[in-house]
């Protein structure tokens, strides 16, 4: 199959590629070239280069062309999808989105185990907070709008895939060192809120399979699909599980949600810090991906310590926020010191 890949040197993107190319299939990646590509070079392997976002650039690169599958892995904002219409309608044999679990949880009225009919439940009130992203979670939305109006199985046939929070080797996000970090530097952790809230995750690998195969299931078209880990955590169980692999220990220190809001050091401009803090659980269902393909993912403690080996022997560098670790060490020593003095106050009467 001649396949296009838009946004191929990406962490979800360069092993989708590579899969595709192992079983055969000829690829083109259309990137803006400033990643350099991991993948093998091949003679089934072409490169095109351009803004995504930019007609001209799309139509230059591409608008004499025909391909059995267009994978979009990096389209944000509905115009990108509207363009990617009005270029492949009749000249595609499979559209496949790359969307994301943000479109169910910039809503209050979802129900767990989310599945996939409740991508139109109402928005809540706009949330700068929300640990999905708000406007990340519209313009998906958004996105999935403009292609399932387009949809039609012999000249647009779409498919969408909705992962949630990806992790592996190579993450742009760390969120996986966040905690991977402070647990090897042995101080306590500060856990915002409860910690008992459920959500999932899962390996990049696994994603990467799942929109490779996709291929294979023409039945699948027309449809939308959740992709998360099989495996379900809370923060207090993901982090338990990640210090029993790291053969650490530390103090787990709980903050009330509300006062940890207010600290200086709970949000950051450049991405997630104190990630998988849900704030309410985010259980996805994968049945109706089990029942029209063949599913499974990869348990934790298999794909975790490569993660680990990585961000601990290969990568250079801080997890986002770490620049600030004395300070949150700081408050966990304030705060203890002060529910001491309060359990004193309760004990006195």
């Amino acid at each position: 199959m001649k396949i296009l890949i838009i946004g191929g040197t990406g962490f979800i993107s360069s092993r989708l590629a590579q899969r595709l190319l192992d079983a055969g299939h000829r690829v083109t990646l259309f990137t803006r070239g400033r990643v350099k590509s991991r993948i093998a070079k091949t003679d089934k392997l072409e490169h095109l280069h351009g803004d995504r976002t930019s007609k001209t650039d799309l139509q230059q690169a591409l608008h004499h062309r025909t391909f059995d599958a267009v994978y979009d892995m990096v389209a944000y904002a509905p115009e990108e999808s509207q363009l990617a219409v009005k270029l492949f309608r009749g000249k595609v044999g499979r559209f496949i989105h790359c969307s994301t679990i943000s479109v169910y949880m910039i809503s209050n009225e979802i129900q767990c185990p989310i599945t996939e009919d409740q991508d139109r439940t109402p928005l809540m009130e706009f949330w700068p907070r929300n640990p999905f992203g708000m406007d990340y979670g519209i313009k998906k939305r958004q996105c999935e709008e403009v292609l399932w109006k387009a949809h039609d199985e012999k000249l647009f046939p779409v498919s969408v895939l909705r992962p949630t929070f990806v992790s592996g080797p190579h993450d742009p996000a760390k969120r996986d060192f966040f905690w991977i970090e402070r647990i090897l530097d042995g101080k306590p952790l500060l856990i915002p809120g409860s910690g008992d809230f459920a959500f999932q995750q899962i390996y990049v690998d696994d994603v990467a399979r799942t929109f490779a195969k996709l291929l294979l299931y023409s039945r699948s078209i027309g449809k939308a699909f959740n992709v998360a880990a099989e495996e379900i955590f809370s923060l207090n169980d993901y982090l338990k599980a990640l210090c029993h692999l790291l053969n650490r220990h530390p103090e787990f220190v709980h903050v009330d949600q509300k006062i940890f809001d207010q600290l200086a050091f709970s949000a950051h401009p450049r991405g997630d810090v104190f990630p998988f803090n849900t704030r309410r659980t985010a259980i996805f269902s994968l049945e109706k991906i089990k029942t029209e393909t063949i599913y499974w993912t990869t348990p934790f403690k298999e794909w975790m310590p490569a993660t680990i080996d990585w961000f601990t022997k290969v990568f250079r560098g801080h997890s986002l926020g770490y620049e600030r670790r004395q300070e949150e060490l700081a408050f966990i020593e304030r705060w203890k010191q002060a529910q001491k003095r309060f359990a004193a106050e309760i004990s006195n009467g």
